[in-house]
């Protein structure tokens, strides 16, 4: 794509962030529907003890209550996910000229996710849940993504992120047993990480227009080990505890849940796609895809 086609559709994105965003500041999204005494925190097929010995044990208000702690997890990880993206792709972009449209459309993207963030602490809050501290490693890797991740690195483990929480929200937002705030803000959610998914695979396809084969191969691993992070740090150990669980039992049951397995594939299949028709997914990455349980 020409440098004018590539400016028209950030251009496109722009008009379509004009005509189609949300106010997450409405107090309207968070309001509690009729149903939410017993629903889930998020479609409970998505619970990585989901058809295990554990879960089948559990009454469904112990279900119920599962799935919500697991919810904050996961929405707390695309709060982290958001909060480092703004930071790597603006310091990129601080002495770009403002006026070019892919970084008008970078400003923009910045301010949605500003407010997704702020609609997941609302969400979560709303729903009477909390957020869980992330192990020091996650912490160390969030800092090296900020701080050195370079183009299609940058680019690519932000698509990651986006992907496996559009294919998981799509399923939230359908489900009438999910609560009804989770639900509204899955829905917001997927129709403005929509725009962000097309911008990111545009500038991944432009950052390796011409690249050395050996340039795709190290951005490919870096991708992979980065998607990696993300997919592990869905499951916290301070959730299941805090629920008064055996964490051994906990690991054990997920290790061994080829449904869980099977849903993470299932969330990872638009990136993995995408990742394959761009020259990214080689013997290695796709090796670290397996260890994920993503491919």
């Amino acid at each position: 794509m020409s440098v004018s086609d590539s400016n028209a559709l950030f251009e496109d994105l722009l008009s379509s962030a004009a005509r189609l965003s949300f106010d997450p500041r409405n107090p309207a999204v968070y309001e509690r529907g009729v149903e939410d005494e017993w629903s889930h925190g998020m479609t409970p097929e998505w619970s990585p003890l989901y058809g295990t010995a554990m879960w089948d044990s559990m009454s469904e208000a112990e279900r119920s209550r599962l799935t919500t702690s697991e919810v904050a997890q996961f929405l707390g990880v695309a709060i982290w996910l958001e909060l480092g993206l703004q930071v790597a792709l603006l310091r990129r972009n601080v002495s770009s000229d403002p006026a070019r449209p892919d970084v008008r459309f970078l400003l923009n993207e910045c301010a949605d996710e500003n407010m997704h963030s702020l609609m997941f602490v609302n969400a979560i809050s709303s729903i009477g849940a909390r957020f869980y501290p992330r192990d020091a490693s996650f912490t160390l890797f969030g800092w090296l993504f900020r701080s050195f991740a370079w183009a299609e690195v940058a680019y690519g483990i932000t698509l990651a992120g986006e992907e496996i929480f559009d294919v998981m929200q799509r399923d939230w937002m359908a489900s009438e047993n999910v609560v009804a705030a989770i639900r509204r803000t899955s829905y917001i959610h997927v129709v403005e990480e929509s725009r962000h998914m097309q911008f990111a695979r545009r500038n991944i396809r432009d950052c390796l227009a011409g690249s050395s084969r050996f340039r795709r191969t190290i951005s490919s691993l870096f991708i992979a080990i980065g998607t990696h992070v993300i997919a592990k740090s869905l499951i916290n150990r301070r959730v299941y505890e805090d629920l008064g669980l055996n964490w051994r039992s906990v690991k054990r049951e997920i290790d061994g849940n080829e449904h869980h397995r099977m849903m993470f594939r299932k969330a990872a299949e638009p990136l993995i796609e995408f990742l394959g028709k761009e020259g990214l997914l080689n013997g290695g990455a796709r090796w670290i895809y397996r260890k994920s349980n993503l491919l």
